[in-house]
């Protein structure tokens, strides 16, 4: 075998070697990579499953602030109107109507900022709905006086997400 022949089989093995070499580490960085994004999905999902946790337990609280706000003012009324409340006492009960409305403010809030997570993603849609759906459809009937105050009329309401949520669940039209 003469110089020229032995370079061009050299040649030949090195070009096999670099190609056994290069499906070697190109199969490696595949599986690294599918790895990773299998990681990446399950990261999303357990950050989903903590949002979802957090909203939930930020409306069990503030329903729970609410319902106590109101069993308050019934414990302070003790079944007597308005009227015949004395001049000492009035003060006492527009305090705990402001507590009041202040906690269902605060209820709302918490409704608006899960159904905004929910229209940007952030949550699991199926289970969001089926988890909200009668809430929200609660929140947005005008007939639940608890809330019309703020909910109603919907021009002239702040939770512009719980509407547009109710709307995309009930297929509302003007």
């Amino acid at each position: 075998m003469d110089a020229p022949e032995t370079i061009a089989l050299a040649s030949a093995f090195i070009a096999l070697a670099s190609m056994i070499a290069t499906i070697y580490f190109s199969s490696k960085a595949s599986r690294a990579s599918k790895e990773s994004l299998h990681n990446a999905d399950r990261a999303n999902n357990i950050a989903i499953g903590q949002t979802e946790t957090a909203l939930r337990e930020q409306i069990y609280n503030t329903r729970n602030r609410m319902e106590e706000s109101g069993l308050k003012i019934n414990d302070f009324l003790k079944g007597r109107d308005r009227e015949v409340l004395s001049v000492e006492e009035l003060p006492h009960l527009e305090f705990l109507e402001r507590t009041w409305h202040s906690s269902v403010e605060s209820h709302l809030n918490a409704y608006e900022d899960a159904c905004g997570k929910y229209l940007d993603d952030k949550t699991d849609k199926l289970r969001f709905k089926k988890t909200y759906i009668n809430e929200i459809k609660n929140i947005c009937n005008p007939k639940r006086t608890s809330f019309e105050r703020l909910m109603h009329p919907e021009s002239t309401s702040n939770f512009e997400a719980i509407w547009k949520v109710y709307k995309e669940w009930h297929h509302y039209e003007k």
